[in-house]
């Protein structure tokens, strides 16, 4: 079966991810003793998010590949963690197929349907930020972000119709 919008994980915008091969894989944990911790994912501390978004964003201690896993998770830690991460990003101006582009360059949009759906809503939310002059919604850039992400799935998903 053809893969769905869902299925592309690493593979997404092919030329913007073709650094990442090296990354791919590997695990980083928080330091014991973090204030930074997401084990249980109930709390949602506004410095430590900073915190954490920063160290994601300057992989400090994280490899590129564990973004996605950070920014996806669903809990309000992680979404304070996601709009944190996200404010070091700049779209203004940009069409949205460039910020899309722009975005991950910085990660592998890797994991579960869910965790990979969450973070394009981050990036939605982020874009209509950056673009407030924008007359689509936060929803219909949304819708957009996905649509590109299924065409770029069907131009180099290199599957077979057999």
């Amino acid at each position: 079966a053809p893969p769905t919008w869902c299925q592309w994980g690493c593979s997404a915008l092919k030329d913007a991810l073709s650094d990442s091969d090296s990354d791919l894989g590997s695990t980083e944990q928080l330091d014991q003793g973090s204030t930074d911790t997401l084990a249980n994912g109930c709390r949602a501390d506004s410095e430590a998010a900073k915190r954490l978004a920063k160290r994601l964003y300057n992989l400090e201690g994280f490899k590129r590949c564990d973004v996605a896993r950070q920014l996806g998770k669903n809990n309000e830690f992680s979404k304070l963690v996601a709009e944190e991460y996200l404010s070091f990003f700049d779209f203004t101006g940009l069409t949205l197929d460039k910020a899309l582009r722009t975005f991950l360059k910085a990660f592998p949009l890797m994991g579960e349907t869910q965790e990979r759906e969450r973070v394009l809503i981050h990036f939605s939310r982020r874009y209509c930020q950056c673009n407030p002059e924008e007359s689509t919604s936060e929803d219909g850039i949304h819708t957009l972000t996905c649509a590109l992400m299924l065409l770029n799935t069907d131009l180099h998903g290199h599957v077979s119709s057999s």
